[in-house]
């Protein structure tokens, strides 16, 4: 199913390669506000995107993350994904995040646009879902202009959203 080619992205699968940038943008504060956790480490973030890179396009109850590289400069900027569970083939749950150096230029919604248009080709999904942070608007916002529907009820401290066809 990949690379997804867009104008300006290509969504692809990690490479080891992709270590440094990943790291980068991945333990940035203004990525990190919104997320749960502590940054990966180096080690594992290596590991990470091994076990990315070699995962089955159809694997079930796992998550599938793809590297967003920005082909004019050569160097992933951020990563998208989805969650695929086993009970329910035609759903997935989707997630990104990108470098803030790169944030307000629409390259998300790029990336988003084209793996959601492929969940839907390849993967045959007919309901996409979607959670951020509540403080996070720029998120929210973007999935509101993919078309997301904002469920009324969202676990506390998030916001849901869902993509029918």
């Amino acid at each position: 199913m990949l690379p997804l080619t867009t104008d300006r992205l290509v969504v692809r699968p990690f490479a080891t390669t992709d270590l440094d940038d990943f790291l980068a943008y991945q333990s940035h504060p203004a990525v990190r506000r919104h997320l749960h956790g502590q940054p990966h480490t180096d080690e594992a973030a290596a590991a990470y995107l091994a076990a990315q890179g070699g995962l089955d396009d159809d694997q079930r109850d796992a998550w599938h993350d793809w590297a967003v590289e920005h082909r004019g400069l050569g160097r992933v900027i951020g990563n998208i994904g989805v969650y695929l569970p086993a009970a329910s083939p035609t759903e997935g749950d989707l997630g990104f995040q990108f470098s803030p150096d790169f944030h307000g230029q629409g390259l998300a919604s790029e990336a988003a646009r084209a793996l959601v248009e492929a969940l839907r080709s390849h993967w045959g999904l007919t309901r996409i879902t979607a959670s951020c942070d509540e403080a996070n608007v720029a998120s929210a916002r973007l999935l509101l202009a993919l078309g997301f529907a904002e469920l009324p009820e969202a676990p506390a401290g998030q916001r849901s959203f869902e993509l029918l066809p």
